[in-house]
């Protein structure tokens, strides 16, 4: 029974199998990406057209969350909020600065409209950044 098998069995038949494995996935991959394809230009030809301009999405300056805390994960569970806000996050990291009592966003002089968004949204207290925190993001040290 230990015989040695054909050339056809060890080699033609696995080629065979792997070949129409191949060419069955490659079928069905391209059915799938051409039903997406077709349903996303049958949807954008027969959506609505807009009758006036949307409002424009405000531009926030991107965020830099700190965690003032002794709560491991606070800074990224607060990150991961705002960017489901659609907030930008620059940095994560642990808050190694003067203490801060209550959360607060530190923010450059241009971007107090950022600023004011963002504490309507987290709750936390704003106050002007020092010459030594980022002049083109927002700081933001959570305490909570």
């Amino acid at each position: 029974m230990g015989g040695r098998q054909s050339f056809s069995k060890r080699v033609l038949v696995p080629l065979a199998v792997i070949a129409a494995t191949v060419g069955g996935l490659s079928v069905m991959g391209l059915s799938l990406w051409n039903m997406n394809n077709t349903s996303t230009v049958s949807a954008s030809n027969t959506a609505p057209q807009p009758t006036s301009t949307p409002e424009a999405t405000p531009e926030y300056v991107p965020v830099n969350v700190f965690n003032g805390s002794t709560v491991p994960g606070l800074a990224r569970k607060m990150a991961t909020t705002l960017e489901e806000n659609r907030w930008v996050v620059k940095t994560i990291a642990n808050w190694y600065g003067q203490k801060v009592q209550q959360s607060t966003i530190f923010y450059p002089v241009d971007a107090k409209d950022s600023a004011i968004a963002l504490a309507a949204q987290v709750g936390a207290q704003l106050k002007a950044s020092t010459s030594s925190m980022s002049q083109s993001e927002l700081t933001f040290v959570i305490t909570q």
